[in-house]
């Protein structure tokens, strides 16, 4: 396979699909199907977070963060809850049925990240981690939520 000529994101997608495969794997006993890691920040700071602040942490657009919200909620797994000292803001919390898997999914993210990095070299662990982070750190200013990939050009 010759992948010198691949445009970059085609890397990330592929391992997208491969990463999210092996943590479904690992997570196939919950009842959790999909936004595992959109969950389990909520799940630890239950009560404490509002969409915006998760959508921060998780560097996502407003409007994908709503359909995640949206889904987490229908499916049963949190509720957005008026905070009571600001009543515009909505708090996000688990609920009972989500609040037993939350440990489960922090175990199953950090099995799946000991999978992937269990495939490298151990002297290139430190260094993958330092350049996705960089690439994190110097591309956030691109506006690529300005726009969309799935759509016809005007």
């Amino acid at each position: 396979m010759n992948t010198q000529e691949w445009p970059l994101g085609r890397f990330f997608s592929f391992l997208t699909k491969q990463y999210i495969g092996k943590l479904t794997l690992l997570l196939e006993h919950t009842p959790v199907e999909r936004y595992y890691f959109p969950l389990y920040l909520i799940g630890k700071n239950n009560g404490q977070m509002n969409q915006q602040e998760l959508a921060d942490q998780l560097l996502m657009d407003k409007v994908s963060m709503v359909r995640i919200i949206d889904a987490l909620q229908k499916d049963g797994f949190i509720e957005r809850k008026t905070n009571p000292e600001d009543r515009r803001e909505r708090r996000l919390h688990i609920t009972p049925k989500a609040e037993p898997w939350i440990l489960e999914i922090e175990k199953g993210i950090k099995e799946a990240n000991e999978y992937f990095f269990s495939l490298l070299d151990p002297s290139l662990h430190a260094n993958f981690q330092l350049i996705l982070t960089e690439l994190i750190t110097k591309t956030q200013d691109i506006p690529a939520n300005q726009f969309e990939f799935f759509y016809p050009k005007k």
